[in-house]
């Protein structure tokens, strides 16, 4: 139907045109950041591009995976669903983590693999670095 194709295709500009930075990698996608700064707070605004298709009330858990430790965020948007892109078969989620307290650099530097966990889904992510 039009209307289908026009999701469709609103979906597809928003997987190839993100604002951010990509800092990590997947075969079928990756995860874009930006840094938002309201008042003295910082946030760290998420697209993630990958295989689930995710429904959510209890938020997402990014946990970076190091050689000795790993470090947990948990996002500060609890209601997350993901949009479909049948046309490259990926799912969009967007999401925020309230980083104000976290030394967000040290979990980049140190991790070799972000696993988005959400509900009893796990997708995981290889850090470009």
């Amino acid at each position: 139907t039009p209307q289908k194709n026009l999701v469709d295709v609103f979906t597809e500009e928003k997987v190839t045109d993100f604002i951010g930075d990509k800092i990590a990698s997947h075969e079928s996608g990756g995860i874009w950041i930006k840094v938002q700064e309201l008042a003295e707070f910082h946030f760290l605004n998420v697209t993630v591009v990958g295989t689930q298709n995710i429904k959510t009330h209890n938020g997402i858990t990014f946990k970076f995976i190091a050689k000795n430790k790993t470090y947990e965020l948990h996002s500060d948007t609890k209601e997350i669903k993901s949009e479909p892109s049948t046309v490259s078969n990926q799912f969009v989620t967007q999401f925020s983590f309230d980083i104000t307290e976290v030394d967000f650099d040290i979990m980049l530097t140190e991790g070799n693999t972000i696993e988005v966990v959400s509900n009893k889904q796990t997708e995981i992510f290889s850090i470009i670095t």
